[in-house]
């Protein structure tokens, strides 16, 4: 098993904003950067966690992402907004989108957002937990470049567009539910080739079109849909929402080699639901708690301790974490504390595994 150290969530964060901050990135945005990547590592989806920040912060370098971007929106109206992200950073983008989204639902019961032109925005369950404290329901979504398909295909022609919905409940923990298309995202493969680990058979097929259980072989070729033609038809569906509603690019726009010096032209989508223009709030989170309780009761198959509801396990894991840092790979540690290094972050500021503040 690859060797892990435990990190501080706080000073991985500072950690985070002080390298986008040398990269010249406003206050603000180098501060929802951080934000964004600790909390996939707090939650456990370190694929979309700080290990991105070395892919990022070459980007910002060449120019494919721009360090103060604004999100412009193009066209306007009392319940949608159709913007652009003139290729800025994609979780600074997104995080503003999705409050544009809100603010309409506040207003109009309802607010959607589509984006254009952005970058790569990590975990889709950020942006749709935003609407959680302001007693709404949230949805994301983000296409890619080409990495799934078609059902008996060989060849991509989508991306593994993911999706997100979060949903608040009373006493229970809200239902939080973000997942991509294919079995599983690329970082998985990314993941398991650090860890010097196979993959499933299953999970991607080489450039050949033959399954692979080897995680390079796979990030090279092909990610497999969910379900075969479901995951598929999701994927297509989440294209279409991100890219031909907001005038972006879609599906084969996105293929071939992406330089760092060249923006992603992703494209997001982004709804928030005002729920006490339905229903009273109290009276719909009871009704959500009810379908909690109502699961986790259900009669557990042989061998299974606990039923476990979309989203629950990472807000245990964050709450955990949050109390005894965030476990990351030796490796990754290695590589975070050289690029501090060679951003000339102070010894002190880039030692990650120094104790908690």
């Amino acid at each position: 098993m690859a060797a892990e150290v435990v990190v501080p969530a706080s000073r991985l964060r500072r950690f985070c904003y002080q390298v986008a901050r040398k990269l010249e990135v406003p206050e603000d945005d180098a501060d929802i950067l951080a934000g964004t990547l600790v909390d996939a590592d707090l939650r456990g989806v370190h694929t979309h966690g700080s290990s991105l920040l070395p892919g990022y912060a070459r980007r910002l370098q060449a120019g494919g992402t721009k360090r103060d971007a604004p999100l412009t929106v193009v066209q306007d109206g009392p319940a949608v907004a159709a913007a652009d992200g003139n290729a800025g950073i994609g979780q600074v983008i997104a995080t503003r989108a999705m409050r544009l989204a809100i603010d309409k639902a506040r207003h109009a019961g309802i607010g959607a957002v589509s984006v254009r032109n952005s970058n790569h925005f990590g975990a889709a369950a950020t942006y749709s937990m935003l609407a959680l404290p302001n007693d709404m329901i949230g949805f994301a979504t983000t296409n890619a470049g080409t990495r799934v398909p078609p059902f008996g295909g060989a060849s991509a022609v989508i991306g593994n567009n993911p999706l997100s919905y979060a949903i608040p409940a009373g006493t229970e923990r809200p239902i939080v539910l973000d997942m991509a298309q294919s079995v599983v995202a690329a970082g998985k493969l990314a993941m398991a080739q650090r860890k010097g680990e196979k993959i499933p058979v299953g999970w991607a097929l080489d450039v050949d079109g033959n399954p692979t259980d080897d995680p390079k072989a796979g990030l090279a070729g092909l990610l497999l849909p969910l379900a075969g033609p479901k995951g598929f038809g999701m994927a297509v569906v989440m294209d279409v929402l991100s890219g031909a509603l907001s005038g972006g690019a879609v599906g084969m726009d996105l293929s071939g080699p992406r330089p760092a010096e060249r923006p992603f032209r992703v494209c997001h989508f982004f709804m928030a639901i005002d729920i006490g223009r339905f229903v009273e709030v109290s009276e719909f989170k009871s009704r959500v708690d009810q379908v909690i309780r109502d699961t986790k009761a259900a009669r557990k198959a042989p061998g299974v301790s606990e039923i476990y509801l979309p989203g629950e396990i990472e807000f245990e894991l964050r709450e955990r974490r949050e109390r005894e840092g965030i476990p990351l790979l030796a490796s990754l540690v290695d590589d975070l504390e050289a690029l501090g290094a060679d951003f000339g972050l102070d010894t002190a500021d880039r030692r990650l595994t120094l104790g908690s503040d």
